[in-house]
């Protein structure tokens, strides 16, 4: 993991740029990632130029500021190594940083910082693992009802802080026949794969309905996209006694856990398969598949492996 810059690296910038040296060359001098040359190229004072003295005192400047205000040069450096190389998401590194060093940022944080990075010609948006995002929340313009924001969440549930906070979808198949229920636990991945014969809004409520009734375990919200097959919200909300949230319209980045999720299914139900041949025992047999997968968010532990433990330590602490 790179420290932040240092003023001789500055000292050196600042002379390697004034020779016309671009800020790729000028990472690969220094061994430095060009993100970060990037955007240490944009300090610039009144002026316009780079000036590596006026560098220095910004960034000591923004560090003092960001004891208070938000991460670090050092935590800033860590979350962006996460991302290049090993393409982490920004809920995946929100929630490392807190298990692992106490550091609370939040995922927002981090899709905001991509995004500024972004608009200042960095590299930082290109090796996130599902292409470019939308980082402005659109208007929900859909016929579902009542709905309540993400934005109206938790942080106990932003935070991956227990299990019982689930994400659900519905894969759909070709020209629309038949579909497939997906569900996941934030915390601890394991998931739930049911076959549906539609995405109709009364199958899917019955099937979710069903899922969470029969769950052997603790179950607080839901959070799902805007699709019309989950216009029935409230009466899964009432019936299973839980939370529901819907994330930002075009913002699949809110729900990293169920998209990751769905792509891992693709592997067996390629894009473009029929589901006429994809039946309960099918799915079902996907479903144990990745819950007895070890998972490198889950220090390689399995999601079974994982739920497991969680639920011995909330024993012990009864």
């Amino acid at each position: 993991m790179a420290s932040h810059i240092n003023l001789e690296e500055r000292i050196k910038i600042k002379a390697l740029h004034d020779q016309g040296l671009n800020a790729p060359a000028i990472a690969k001098y220094l061994n430095r990632h060009k993100t970060s040359i990037y955007r240490e190229l944009s300090k610039r004072d009144s002026s316009g130029i780079y000036d590596h003295t006026y560098a220095q005192q910004l960034s000591s400047s923004n560090m003092a500021r960001h004891r208070h205000q938000g991460p670090d040069d050092k935590t800033i450096s860590i979350i962006e190594d996460k991302i290049i190389n090993e393409q982490w998401s920004p809920e995946q590194i929100s929630g490392w940083l807190k298990v692992n060093h106490d550091i609370h940022i939040s995922h927002t944080w981090i899709y905001q910082h991509v995004e500024k990075d972004r608009q200042e010609e960095g590299e930082l948006s290109n090796h996130m693992r599902r292409g470019k995002y939308s980082f402005e929340p659109r208007e929900y313009k859909g016929k579902i009802k009542n709905r309540t924001t993400i934005d109206q969440r938790p942080d106990t549930i932003n935070n991956r802080e227990r299990l019982g906070d689930f994400e659900i979808d519905l894969i759909v198949g070709p020209k629309n026949k038949g579909a497939i229920l997906t569900v996941i636990d934030r915390l601890s991945r394991y998931c739930i794969i049911e076959k549906l014969s539609s995405k109709g809004s009364k199958e899917v409520k019955h099937a979710v309905i069903e899922i969470f009734k029969n769950y052997n375990g603790k179950r607080y919200s839901i959070t799902s996209d805007n699709g019309n097959e989950f216009m029935l919200h409230e009466v899964i909300a009432q019936d299973v006694n839980i939370d529901y949230y819907f994330a930002h319209p075009y913002a699949s980045y809110e729900r990293g856990s169920i998209e990751n999720l769905n792509g891992l299914i693709r592997q067996y139900i390629p894009k473009g398969k029929s589901f006429d041949d994809i039946n309960q025992t099918y799915v079902k047999k996907i479903e144990r598949k990745l819950n007895t997968r070890p998972r490198k968010v889950l220090k390689f532990l399995t999601p079974n492996e994982f739920s497991e433990k969680m639920k011995n330590k909330s024993k012990l602490r009864l």
